[in-house]
């Protein structure tokens, strides 16, 4: 079974190897002391959940918060800091961070949260290549990036994923996703999906839905 990927960025070393003897055997882990290294990583490869540090060597957690957060809108990430005030706690939050942990801290319920942060993000989440559908939301990501769908493109594009390998016919999707009452032009669907392909190059992505003429389309993930 594919362990789930943690990138912990801390310039502490002590507490890195806190960090290592609680992780190391149930994680993936990766562990950064600077921004810099972090987000060289992050760029190749996103991981299943982030523990961020404020006070680092090159830049503030909340910048890098913030760049994650750019880019990516999924990945949880739980933030670990000697700065304790309410002030940095709700600045954390604001800025897009799941949770918040005051220094010094208690591994095992560190740990507890880490299980629940990677147990919150995959319940309404499902991956297929490089797409991520989250029902909790109604967004849909390539490689992070939110593809910015309508209601109607998401639920069009949710229902290919779901079939991915298989050509659905146009009758099909039509009364899957506007419904077997739906009355309107057959191009509907051939406008939505042109626009969800659009959406999909824009974030860097290929033509993974397929046209078969005279049937419909079908997803194939790259």
């Amino acid at each position: 079974m594919k362990r789930p990927l943690i990138y912990v960025v801390e310039d502490d070393e002590g507490i890195r190897e806190v960090y290592e003897g609680a992780f190391e055997e149930s994680y993936d882990l990766r562990m950064f002391e600077c921004g810099k290294d972090f987000f060289e990583a992050f760029s190749v490869k996103v991981p299943d959940l982030i523990i961020l540090d404020i006070m680092l060597p090159d830049m503030d957690g909340y910048t890098i918060l913030s760049k994650i957060r750019e880019t990516d809108e999924r990945v949880p990430v739980i933030i670990v800091s000697a700065k304790s005030d309410e002030i940095s706690f709700v600045k954390g939050l604001n800025k897009g961070a799941d949770d918040y942990m005051a220094k010094p801290f208690s591994i095992l319920e560190l740990m507890a949260r880490v299980k629940a942060g990677l147990r919150r993000a995959n319940l309404y989440v499902s991956n297929t290549g490089d797409f991520s559908v989250d029902r909790n939301t109604y967004k849909i990501f390539f490689r992070g990036r939110d593809l910015g769908l309508t209601l109607k493109e998401y639920k069009l594009l949710d229902y290919l994923i779901g079939n991915a390998g298989v050509t659905v016919d146009r009758e099909t999707i039509f009364r899957e996703v506007w419904g077997e009452n739906f009355i309107g032009e057959t191009r509907t669907l051939d406008m939505h999906i042109a626009e969800i392909r659009d959406r999909i190059r824009e974030a860097g992505g290929g033509d993974v839905i397929v046209t078969v003429r005279g049937v419909g389309y079908r997803f194939e993930a790259k």
